[in-house]
């Protein structure tokens, strides 16, 4: 309850003898509050000796003529006054002071249809304005028509600057509190008391300020002409919505306010005000956005409207007078900013974080700490059980768990290199990219993302001797995927059930049953991933189908969705399958939310989704997520969540997840319920899991000079991994298992829970006790120190590694750029094809010139595994240009001298060579494919070689001195003629659709703005 001081309030005197009060009826023709205005009037304490009704009745409707007639009454007269139709309130008035007979000492009091006053407002407002000869305008207390007890407005109240203040907020109860308010700036027309003279003198309401506007602009040209504008709190009036306006509810009501400010101004101070104008608007509305408030945030820069120099000068001239009071004179009837700042703080605070819940005194407190809850929380010990299974499940790989995290792990579909965030970007951005000689073939959007962790690795502290800052993220994500993956799942199944024990339990299955084995045993990089996001997008799509979905919600399932996808692309185009199902069959309010999803997931994608359209294929497999010849595995075994080869658990472990989630189908009811979803989702995956051996994923890949194949000489099947479409199928199980246990009831539910749980810990014992297997071991590189040196300096050498197989030998090259992190589609060869010949004649010791070709490639290494023979190794002893450096794991190594002559010639094969006639020396390479900024000098007829494929020069740029420079269209290699002089050397290798790219990020930081939720789930839904 809020205590106020008592206010005495004045009795009701009589008018003073000669002065004169008119009350001034407004109405547009018979309006239906004409009566009741009329009827308050002569029931009112102290009576208006003169009752005027103007009247702006349409052409074509009723006027008031009849009504004011039958309102005769003994103790006042009824006039009836016929003005244009249409015209403002404020107009008419004005209109009427000028052309009836009035004294200038008599009194006008203003009442619109719309308000009702209260027996005691007129004598109390005739009491406030006697109160002292420097009163000019005087103004009630307006409350609400319907509910006299709610205020509505007491004053117009404003800044400096034109902000009119809601003071009281709109739905106030009237509890006496602003009942100690005497000056104001301004007060509505509705209810206004001032004589007539004060209003000619300041030439009435300017019209192009409007309503609330003009309202406000005669208070305060009131106020600088030294009259007192005042309100009588204790002199109430009943008023409808559109009546009594002291605030600004449009845009165009605060412009107007704005622009009063602006035309009261000093000259001097005026441009000074518009830039604060200006400049709070746009921090106003920006802040609002930021706090994800569009329409406030709108409705701020809508002020930048009022910034009409024509408008305000024009208002100015207008209402010109002379000033009796300095402007400073006036200062406290204004709000301070501080004030302002405050209350805009308040609100930003109540916007971004969640109000307290209400204590609940009926619940019993919980004595235990915090960390004794946690011992014993359900879903702490899912995810600690899981951890415990990685551990012991990991025992058979190769090196300790510390290795893992520090060098990273090979082996399965994991490609490990030296790649660092760097190189990673780059890989997936520009426009040549790639391994090898590199190419201009589509790069997966993971390799983005992957960027990021490697970057976090790379500044962690005591990792600056990192041999392999992606493979240690690589490693960190396959150890910590199984135990993210539950913490998912657990969270996720809320939108399933709320019981802890039941989500414990399918966090538990889910993290080991299934393809999630499979996915770490195997380095199957997309599906660890996919384990994380997939129940927390699903269950965002799940969120969306009721009517309690969010825009908020719509955005982060968008976002999470658009991450899935880059790792998993086949999991997208099932996602946006069930969006689409949604805005198809759901309710109606959650179609367009299910939409976003749908629409901007695969946008956010940028242009690999161009790729994706010009070659299905991308869209069918991932980083991982391919299988590479037969899996050996029964056909119907994946129907079991079995999908064979390392960390696979046997059938029945997948057997009773599959039976629970039938179960779950059996007690479901409602056409539009989870498990009708489920049964859906399920049966989809199921049929993509038996389809998906049966899809060829071959591409054509050409053999470089017969002597090289993408495997080690022999060709092989790759189909999409039949594991990747059993992560729906399972999700799908397990959500029918969840939502049929907790329909149960009593015992029934009871075992049904432990059902659940059991399943899930014999998932968990089945993967520790099976194990992932020997397939991963911790990775090392296989070449020397001194390669890896030069690969990463400024000579950015290669090396070759050539294995031989049944039907021909196979190599690699292997220097400072790097792929795909994970095997996917089998890549094309072509680029590097172009060496294809000159491996084939330094292993068969055909062509002595061969050794120097492949130094102008860059090729300072050559590695040949120990299986070649000797034969082999004796010819390579012999070459030219080599020279044996020591065995290193399995591989006989040989070191390719330098092309060229003199004395600055590079001491191995360089990236960039400075070739002047006979001589040639290094230039420095310090990005990926030759990329450089470095001063060099040149001589006339110096040229630039570049040891790339020539289609490279299509997607870099080269610039000397500034000037683009054009290669040789006849050099097998890019070569550049060079100016004379030492000037600046650029080499850039063009990002691919920069504007794309460009769209793609602020895409991607628009969604992830609105997907941050601000505030509780109440100011965000769309309720």
């Amino acid at each position: 309850m809020t205590l106020t001081t008592a206010t005495v309030l004045p009795s009701a005197p009589a008018p003073v003898a000669g002065a004169v009060v008119h009350a001034v009826i407004v109405t547009p023709g018979a309006a239906p509050g004409l009566r009741a205005l009329l009827d308050a009037v002569a029931a009112s304490a102290t009576r208006p000796e003169h009752v005027v009704v103007l009247d702006l009745a349409p052409t074509s409707g009723p006027d008031a003529a009849e009504l004011v007639a039958s309102a005769q009454s003994p103790s006042f007269a009824v006039s009836h006054v016929r003005l244009d139709s249409g015209m403002p309130d404020r107009a008419a008035v004005s209109q009427w002071l000028t052309s009836a007979d009035l004294a200038e000492e008599d009194l006008v009091w203003v009442l619109p249809v719309g308000s009702i006053p209260e027996p005691e407002a007129l004598g109390r407002l005739l009491a406030a304005h006697r109160r002292s000869p420097s009163v000019g305008l005087v103004g009630p207390k307006h409350v609400d028509a319907t509910s006299p007890r709610t205020l509505r407005s007491v004053g117009i109240v404003t800044t400096r600057s034109g902000r009119v203040v809601e003071d009281p907020p709109l739905g106030e109860p009237d509890q006496g509190q602003y009942d100690l308010r005497r000056d104001v700036l301004a007060v509505p027309l509705s209810g206004l008391l001032a004589t007539v003279g004060t209003l000619r003198d300041l030439g009435g309401w300017e019209p192009s300020f409007g309503d609330l506007g003009a309202d406000l602009d005669l208070g305060w040209r009131a106020q600088l002409s030294g009259r007192r504008v005042v309100v009588a709190p204790e002199a109430r009036l009943r008023s409808v919505a559109a009546v009594g306006l002291a605030t600004a509810t449009t845009g165009s009501r605060r412009r107007a306010a704005r622009r009063v400010a602006l035309a009261r101004a000093s000259w001097w101070s005026a441009p000074f005000l518009a830039a604060w104008i200006l400049l709070s608007s746009l921090c106003a509305g920006i802040g609002l956005l930021l706090l994800k408030r569009p329409q406030a945030a709108a409705v701020a820069l809508g002020d930048l409207g009022s910034l009409n120099p024509v408008r305000v000068l024009a208002g100015r001239w207008r209402t010109r007078g002379r000033r009796e009071v300095r402007r400073r004179d006036i200062d406290t009837l204004f709000v301070p900013a501080s004030q302002i700042v405050r209350t805009g703080l308040d609100r930003a605070h109540d916007a971004v974080v969640s109000p307290r819940p209400e204590s609940d005194h009926t619940r019993v407190d919980d004595d235990r700490s915090p960390g004794t809850r946690a011992l014993v929380h359900p879903g702490f010990l899912a995810v600690l059980a899981v951890a415990a299974v990685v551990v012991a499940a990991g025992r058979d790989i190769g090196g300790g768990l510390i290795s893992r995290f520090g060098s990273g792990v090979t082996g399965g579909e994991l490609v490990t290199t030296r790649a660092t965030s760097s190189s990673l970007w780059h890989a997936a951005f520009d426009g040549w990219h790639g391994a090898g000689l590199g190419g201009d073939g589509p790069a997966g959007p993971a390799l983005a993302l992957l960027a990021i962790p490697t970057w976090i690795v790379e500044h962690l502290p005591g990792n600056g001797d990192l041999a392999s800052p992606s493979g240690a993220a690589v490693g960190a994500i396959l150890v910590l995927a199984l135990p993210l993956a539950a913490l998912s799942a657990y969270f996720s199944a809320r939108v399933s059930t709320d019981s802890r024990v039941l989500r414990a339990g399918a966090a538990l299955a889910w993290a080991t049953v299934g393809a999630a084995g499979p996915a770490i045993a195997q380095g199957r990089l997309g599906i660890a991933v996919a384990l994380v996001l997939l129940p927390a997008v699903l269950a965002g799509v799940v969120l969306l189908a009721r009517p309690t979905g969010t825009a908020t919600g719509a955005f982060a399932t968008a976002l999470g969705a658009a991450a899935l996808g880059a790792f998993a692309p086949p999991l997208l185009v099932g996602v946006v399958l069930v969006c689409l199902a949604v805005a198809l069959l759901g309710r109606p309010g959650s179609r367009g939310l299910a939409l976003v999803p749908a629409v901007l997931a695969p946008l956010l994608l940028g242009p690999w989704l161009l790729d994706a359209a010009a070659d299905w294929k991308l869209l069918a497999t991932g980083p991982g997520l391919s299988q590479w010849g037969e899996s050996g595995v029964q056909p119907w075994a994946p129907a079991l969540l079995h999908p064979g080869g390392a960390g696979s658990t046997p059938w029945w472990v997948g057997a009773a997840v599959v039976a629970l989630g039938l179960a779950g189908l059996l007690v479901s009811r409602g056409l539009r319920s989870v498990p009708t979803a489920s049964a859906l989702l399920g049966l989809a995956s199921l049929a993509a899991v038996l389809a998906a051996p049966h899809v060829d994923l071959t591409a054509t890949t050409t053999s470089a000079a017969g002597a090289a194949t993408t495997a080690a000489g022999s060709s092989l099947t790759v189909t999409p991994w039949a594991g990747t479409f059993l992560l729906p199928l399972t999700l799908a199980l397990l959500a029918s298992a969840l939502v049929g246990a907790d329909a149960l009831r009593h015992r029934v539910r009871g075992l049904s829970v432990v059902a659940v749980l059991l399943a899930g810990l014999i998932g968990a014992g089945a993967l520790g006790w099976f194990g992932f297997g020997t397939t991963l071991r911790t990775w090392s590189d296989a070449r020397p120190a001194v390669a890896v040196e030069q690969a990463g300096g400024e000579l950015a050498n290669r090396t070759v590694f050539v294995t031989p197989g049944p039907s021909g030998a196979a190599y690699r090259i292997v220097g400072r750029e790097t792929g795909s992190l994970a095997r996917a589609l089998p890549q094309s060869v072509a680029g590097d094809a172009v060496i294809a010949a000159d491996v084939s004649h330094l292993l068969d010791g055909t062509d002595p010139e061969a050794g120097p070709r492949l130094a102008r490639h860059a090729i300072g290494f050559l590695a040949v595994a120990e299986s070649a023979g000797d034969d082999v190794a004796r010819r390579l002893d012999s070459a030219q240009s080599l020279s044996r450096l020591a065995s290193r794991d399995g591989f006989d190594l040989w070191r390719i001298a330098a092309p060229g002559s003199g004395t600055n010639r590079a001491v191995a094969p360089a990236r960039l060579t400075l070739v002047s006639g006979q001589e040639s020396s290094l230039v420095p390479t310090l990005g990926e494919h030759g990329a450089t900024s470095t001063d060099i000098t040149a001589r006339e007829g110096d040229v630039l070689t570049v040891a790339e494929p020539p289609a490279w020069t299509r997607h870099a740029t080269v610039r000397f001195g500034g000037e683009e420079l054009t290669a040789n269209p006849d050099a097998q290699q890019p070569t550049y003629a060079l100016p004379a002089g030492t000037h600046r050397l650029t080499i850039d290798v063009e990002t691919e659709h920069p504007w794309l790219r460009l769209w793609q990020g602020l895409a991607i930081l628009v969604v992830a703005f609105l997907a941050i939720p601000f505030g509780n789930r109440a100011s965000r839904s769309r309720r």
